[in-house]
């Protein structure tokens, strides 16, 4: 199955997560992490921890309860009700992912790591979320913090004084030219002295000072 893989912005927006066993549970945390608004509509929960932003339904699922949603996740472990979900969500325009089943459903769950301002997301298409798992734990440890502060001053690079004429050659070339030149491995060992000068030699950047280097909040 060929998928599109896509980031959401979900801040304030309404998820539904239908089950509150460990998997529902745990994909009602993520969403939250991501500033969703969560309702939860279960019987009963493997986890009674509360958040502002989560409603509890304490009782067995009903069409009306995906009202305002703009995703729905079943995760009851009943097949008979994770499918009427999912069908319910469908017909009102809600993408939808069965827990049990992701290829019946409309998007599938990546195994997502974070370092830091940088997410790394590996999937399988639903065929072994085991494997992708092991993928994304692989990814993030072969990149690891020196990735994880590039990052952040490739953000404070782009701040400081790109302008759009500049900018385009600093997306094509100057990124390239850092890491071919060992600046990852810099900000791995936290050399301030040494990346200080590297940036200044590719990027000559007006106003790059150590200031810059505090700004990327780099634990140097």
């Amino acid at each position: 199955m060929a998928l599109y893989p896509v980031m959401l912005e979900l801040a304030g927006r309404l998820s539904v997560v239908v089950g509150a066993g460990a998997v529902g549970m745990r994909k009602t945390r993520v969403l939250l992490e991501a500033g969703a608004r969560v309702r939860l509509v279960a019987p009963d929960r493997a986890d009674a921890f509360e958040h502002p932003d989560l409603e509890w339904r304490p009782r067995n699922y009903r069409p009306g309860d995906l009202d305002g949603a703009c995703l729905a996740f079943a995760a009851t472990g009943d097949a008979r009700v994770d499918r009427r979900v999912a069908a319910d969500a469908r017909a009102a325009g809600i993408w939808v992912n069965l827990a049990a089943d992701p290829e019946r459903g409309d998007l599938v769950l990546p195994a997502v790591r974070r370092l830091g301002a940088l997410t790394l997301a590996a999937g399988t298409g639903g065929a072994s979320p085991a494997l992708a798992a092991l993928a994304a734990d692989r990814a993030a440890a072969a990149l690891g913090v020196g990735w994880q502060r590039f990052t952040a001053l490739a953000a404070a690079l782009r701040r400081a004084s790109l302008t759009e004429k500049r900018r385009a050659t600093y997306n094509r070339n100057v990124l390239h030219r850092l890491i071919e030149d060992g600046l990852v491995e810099l900000l791995e060992r936290g050399d301030r002295q040494a990346v200080d000068a590297l940036l200044r030699r590719h990027c000559d950047l007006d106003g790059l000072t150590d200031l810059d280097l505090d700004r990327a909040d780099l634990p140097l």
